[in-house]
């Protein structure tokens, strides 16, 4: 009968530091593929941030006119005036202008807040209108009248107060008319996350106030372009009839600290929306 030898000790306590050695190696390199994936994924959710910011703040820049559509400005808030339905005049009274919208999306106009109108003169010019403006629905035979055909889906709105009693009818009929509405775009401190920056939504008339999203770094603002200038500047433009477009400096950051990092991540992402409605 044959016996079979055994480990000795020695050999088991070498064994035993092999298996810790191997286990120590696989131990950081499991911490450091956590750490890895958890930094990437906090710089993720970080971009994220900057392009949920831009997507909403550009839907509704980019609609601005170019010669009076800023109402006020400052590097973390800009309120505007944004045209969210446009139509051509039906007929034009002393008491009401009557209007005939095109095709509106029914959401983006229920949900808007109306704080007047601008018309077009016949020289391009731009004329807003905000004081006591009142919105009403119209008649739509007006525009049948004045052989205006209001398309599928437009509606046909009454507004006052009316155009200038001095334009001819035949001159008021067909004129371009946007209803608009005020809406500021800030960075102000988080509800979500106290503590943080958010970016905010507010439409002027209706009070209504959205946080959009969070958080962005202290160093998120707005810039300005201006006429005759083909990159952004700090300074607020005097007047801001010379403004004609935005540069969103979105530097967004991630809820929390990666595994391993001293700071939270921070994505830097810059880009400029122009004013759309510009004159030609």
């Amino acid at each position: 009968m044959m016996r079979r030898r055994g480990l000795t000790l020695a050999e088991m306590m070498i064994t035993v530091v092999i298996v810790a050695m191997i286990g120590a190696a696989l131990t950081r390199l499991y911490v450091a593929q956590a750490r890895s994936y958890d930094l990437q994924t906090q710089l993720r959710l970080a971009r994220f941030v900057s392009r949920t910011g831009i997507n909403a703040a550009i839907s509704d820049l980019r609609m601005v006119e170019a010669t009076g559509g800023v109402v006020s400005a400052t590097n973390t808030s800009v309120t505007v005036r944004v045209p969210y339905a446009m139509g051509i005049v039906c007929a034009n009274t002393a008491a009401l202008t009557t209007i005939a919208l095109l095709p509106v999306d029914s959401v983006a106009y229920a949900t808007a807040g109306f704080t007047g109108y601008a018309w077009r003169d016949s020289l391009g010019a731009y004329h807003y209108v905000e004081t006591g403006t009142t919105l009403t629905a119209g008649t739509a035979s007006l525009c049948t009248t004045a052989h205006v055909t209001v398309l599928s889906g437009g509606l046909v709105v009454a507004i006052a107060p009316a155009l200038p009693s001095t334009l001819p009818a035949i001159t008021a009929v067909g004129t371009p008319v946007f209803l608009t509405q005020r809406l500021t775009y800030s960075f102000a401190p988080s509800v979500t996350l106290p503590g943080r920056t958010a970016l905010w939504r507010t439409v002027i008339g209706t009070g209504e106030t959205d946080e959009l999203v969070a958080p962005f770094a202290p160093t998120a603002e707005f810039k300005f372009f201006i006429v005759g200038s083909d990159s952004a500047q700090t300074a607020v433009p005097s007047p801001l009839t010379t403004m004609r477009g935005i540069e969103l400096v979105f530097n967004a950051q991630s809820e929390r600290t990666p595994q391993g990092q001293p700071a939270v991540m921070t994505a830097q992402i810059t880009t400029g929306v122009f004013f759309n409605n510009l004159l030609k």
